[in-house]
């Protein structure tokens, strides 16, 4: 039987876009088009309670606080919960949310501006991709993600000291300029698609050391995914053409061109999921999620059979939530373990869900192969 071990900060994710999703669904349902009794101000404000208080509240402590994201992402629940407002409050109630409709000028004349951006960056990365020897997101990653160590908080050295097992705040790679690295990975994503699509442009990529054990890597999958976008791209054009036939062309294009970012998930999970570049390992979770960690930074690859971060919680007589965060790549049980010597980041969400992790388990198809051909200064402690 197959077990899916979920991360806490995944599982927090996904608790809260399924709740998400349930409180907009409860809010269309249950608020009136008119307020004309009691009850309806009472739902009234039970929804707003839910839009505006449950929802952000969650948020903050859910994703900002056990998934280590920015607060100012705040914003994505606050201005979705206000546009949710707009289309399902009472229309005397709505009115006062009628600033979300005007800002789609300045919202369309932004995206007009990136689009362009956008294309300029496309063509400029496809150039540039022709005597590319690496992924075009390590370029982005080296640019603004290198800074050096803050100094430690009071308040962070009094925790240390309380728990001297849980990896320190001050320990974290800080990310300068955060919203630019992300809106560079976002740009990123798109040359490194036709990078890793087209074997013609990776031509010159490093040689792979390794190989993760991934479901993407297998051609049946690949097949299975690109055969059902074009299924989905002919059955949405057909639903959505007698509603707007520009909706159905940019849905079913959206969803056609959505066929090369798969391929070029395909051939980094098969290809290129461990592979060394100068003085760096680069491990690759296919196409959504990726880590550029330094030699120097490693301080043991561990082989044998690595259980879950509860399982091994429990093994060691501590709590889960004290437990370090262990993020697996690869799909089975673990069979490799990196532990670093300070916190790596893991670009999750294709560099939208950044996070910092000590210690990753791989399951890779040739565990002693890989510590054989890394050259590292590390200790590998073989486990039986």
């Amino acid at each position: 039987m197959l077990k899916i071990r979920l991360r806490r900060q995944v599982k927090y994710r996904i608790a809260f876009l399924l709740l998400m999703i349930a409180v907009y669904v409860l809010g269309f349902h249950l608020l009136p088009e008119q307020l004309t009794n009691t009850r309806e101000e009472l739902s009234l404000a039970a929804v707003t309670a839910l839009y505006f208080v449950l929802l952000p509240v969650l948020y903050w402590y859910w994703i900002i606080k056990i998934g280590a994201q920015k607060p100012w992402k705040m914003l994505v629940v606050l201005s979705l919960s206000s546009l949710m407002a707009r289309l399902s409050y009472p229309h005397e109630v709505a009115m006062y949310f009628e600033f979300i409709a005007w800002l789609r000028y300045p919202i369309i004349a932004v995206l007009l501006l990136i689009e362009l951006y956008l294309m300029l960056s496309i063509i400029k990365g496809l150039w540039q991709a022709r005597k590319a020897s690496g992924d075009p997101r390590l370029t982005i990653v080296e640019q603004f993600a290198a800074m050096a160590q803050p100094e430690p908080s009071a308040e962070t050295v009094k925790r240390e000291s309380i728990n001297p097992n849980k990896p320190s705040e001050s320990d974290l790679p800080p990310i300068p300029d955060e919203k630019r690295l992300t809106l560079g990975l976002i740009l990123a994503t798109e040359p490194a698609s036709w990078y890793y699509a087209i074997p013609y442009f990776s031509r010159r990529h490093p040689e792979a050391i390794g190989s993760l054990n991934l479901l993407s890597a297998k051609p049946w999958h690949a097949l299975v995914v690109i055969v059902g976008l074009m299924a989905a791209s002919a059955v949405s054009y057909s639903l959505l053409d007698g509603i707007s036939h520009i909706a159905a062309l940019f849905v079913s294009g959206l969803l056609l061109y959505s066929i090369l970012l798969m391929a070029a998930n395909y051939r980094i999970s098969r290809y290129y999921s461990l592979y060394q570049r100068a003085d760096k390992l680069i491990i690759n979770n296919g196409m959504w999620g990726f880590m550029v960690v330094d030699f120097t930074q490693i301080s043991e690859l561990k082989l044998g059979h690595f259980s879950s971060p509860v399982s091994q919680a429990s093994q060691d007589d501590v709590t889960p939530s004290d437990a370090p965060e262990i993020l697996t790549l690869g799909r089975g049980e673990a069979n490799a373990q990196l532990i670093f010597k300070q916190p790596q980041v893991y670009y999750g969400a294709m560099g939208q869900l950044p996070e910092s992790l000590t210690v990753v388990n791989l399951v890779v198809e040739d565990p002693q192969a890989l510590a054989d051909t890394l050259t590292l200064s590390v200790v590998l402690d073989k486990a039986s």
